[in-house]
């Protein structure tokens, strides 16, 4: 049983991989090439031990271009630890350091902020932990897999090469759609900006993801990335360039919908279509624990919910999703205590 990790790189992945497994009684110690980053690491994750003492695991979580590197050195180092990194392109990792004691790994978690500041120690809870073994040897293997169910993942072997095509199309090009989109916004006035919905706050939300980290991982992943965005690409440009507009826009939209339908919905199980209500909820405090407090009262679960604010009236939009089977019910919950549904 994994006792002892040593974390190289105090960001958002680093120290919340160190609370996590602090919180789970395993002793962690950090260290990042940023003397400041590391004492404020220490200070969250509550450890203020600077020297690991021949940890068990060590886990490289620096900017990708680095990971081979330093996990070199770690293996040197630490010559009897597992190392591991989270680097969200595996192939060119794996092949570049290539131990017995390493094995690849990649969370599949994150956030649109980075920084020890922004770290959590749920972060990777439910999530997908992929582990590209590489020439790793079992009990390597076998320990990343432990550290991965600490912290509440779901561990997932792959081969790296299969893994670098496959986060592609569901991490890297999501993230240049919304990029794309969001530059799109430059050519409207704050006014119409203004006029923004729900729609494009979802499409655009990971757009506040840091650029440098996103430049070296499409560096690393170069070949599958182009690929992938060409792809993307020739549909778009196929649309706009269509005789009938609105017959191939159509089309896009019901082939994007089939495959979405694909995407995994509730604790991974197959997608729901569920019935989508908007409340109007006064700007004030406590009104939308109100709102919730009665949701609860009429033993409504919310599998979803999304807040919008109005920008020129003092009121929110709550839109929550709920079982089919429980709308009227709660609709009439809802109108009893006079809150005001827009749409259902």
């Amino acid at each position: 049983m994994v006792s002892s990790v040593h974390v190289i790189g105090a960001g958002l992945i680093g120290t919340s991989i160190g609370i996590g497994l602090r919180g789970a009684g395993v002793t962690v110690t950090i260290e990042d090439a940023d003397s400041g980053s590391a004492a404020l690491a220490r200070k969250v994750i509550a450890d203020e031990q600077h020297h690991p003492d021949d940890p068990q695991l060590v886990v490289v979580a620096v900017p990708p271009l680095a990971t081979v590197a330093v996990a070199r050195d770690a293996l040197e180092r630490f010559s009897h630890a597992v190392v591991t990194d989270v680097s969200s392109v595996k192939a060119p990792v794996v092949s570049g350091v290539a131990s017995d004691r390493f094995v690849g790994s990649h969370p599949m978690a994150g956030r649109e902020i980075s920084g020890a500041l922004a770290a959590q120690g749920d972060l990777f809870r439910a999530r997908p932990w992929v582990i590209c073994p590489g020439t790793a040897d079992e009990a390597s293997v076998a320990l990343v897999r432990e550290v991965a169910g600490l912290l509440g993942a779901d561990a997932v072997v792959m081969d790296a090469d299969a893994h670098d095509a496959a986060v592609t199309r569901v991490s890297h090009v999501p993230q240049a759609v919304a990029s794309a989109t969001a530059t799109a916004l430059g050519r409207i006035s704050g006014d119409a900006v203004s006029l923004a919905g729900q729609g494009l706050r979802d499409v655009t939300r990971i757009a506040n993801s840091p650029d440098a980290m996103w430049a070296q991982i499409a560096e690393l992943n170069e070949e599958n990335v182009r690929l992938a965005l060409s792809e993307v690409a020739h549909r778009l440009a196929d649309v706009a360039a269509a005789d009938d507009l609105g017959a191939a826009f159509g089309s896009l939209v019901a082939a994007g919908r089939e495959q979405a339908a694909r995407i995994p919905g509730k604790h991974g199980g197959p997608r729901r279509d569920w019935s989508q209500i908007t409340v109007i909820v006064p700007d004030e405090p406590g009104q939308m624990l109100r709102l919730l407090q009665h949701t609860a009262d009429a033993g409504v679960n919310v599998e979803d919910l999304i807040l919008e604010h109005s920008p020129r009236q003092r009121v929110g939009l709550a839109t929550l999703s709920v079982d089919p089977a429980r709308k009227d019910s709660y609709l009439e919950t809802l109108d009893s205590h006079g809150w005001e549904v827009v749409a259902e």
